[in-house]
C-alpha cells in the first residue's frame, strides 16, 4: 500500500512539473502610431528585440515587416512588397533598462521618407 501511495504522488509530482509555464525571457510592449497615411503597429520585445513584431497597415491591407538589421533596427516586408512602404527604420536606444514612452523612426514609400513617432499603448 505504501509503495502504491509513493508512485501516485510521485507520479502526480511528475505532472505538475510539465504543466507550469516558462517564463518569457523579455515584455511586449506595443506601439502604435501614423504617418502620411499609414499605421505603424510596433510590438516590441524588450529584452529580446529579434522577437519584436513591426506592422503597416494601408487602409485595409496590413503588411507585415521583419527585422533585417538589429543595429540600425531596419525592418523589410517578410513578403515581396505588396504596399507602398519598402523599408522601416527605427530611432531606438536597445542598451536602456527602460523602454521608451515614445519611438520616433521613419519609412521609406515612393522614394520619400516620411519620419514618424509611435506610442506606448497599455
Amino acid at each position: 500500500m505504501n509503495n502504491r501511495r509513493f508512485f501516485l504522488i510521485g507520479l502526480f509530482l511528475s505532472l505538475l512539473s510539465f504543466a507550469h509555464a516558462e517564463p518569457k525571457a523579455y515584455d511586449l510592449l506595443k506601439y502604435r502610431g501614423k504617418a502620411g497615411g499609414v499605421t505603424i503597429a510596433f510590438d516590441f520585445a524588450h529584452g529580446y528585440p529579434e522577437a519584436s513584431e513591426l506592422r503597416v497597415i494601408e487602409g485595409r491591407k496590413t503588411i507585415k515587416f521583419a527585422m533585417e538589421n538589429s543595429d540600425q533596427m531596419l525592418y523589410l516586408p517578410e513578403k515581396p512588397p505588396g504596399g507602398t512602404v519598402k523599408s522601416v527604420t527605427l530611432k531606438m536606444d536597445l542598451e536602456v533598462m527602460v523602454a521608451p514612452d515614445k519611438v520616433s523612426g521613419s519609412y521609406v514609400a515612393g522614394g520619400k521618407t516620411v519620419r514618424f513617432t509611435l506610442t506606448k499603448r497599455d
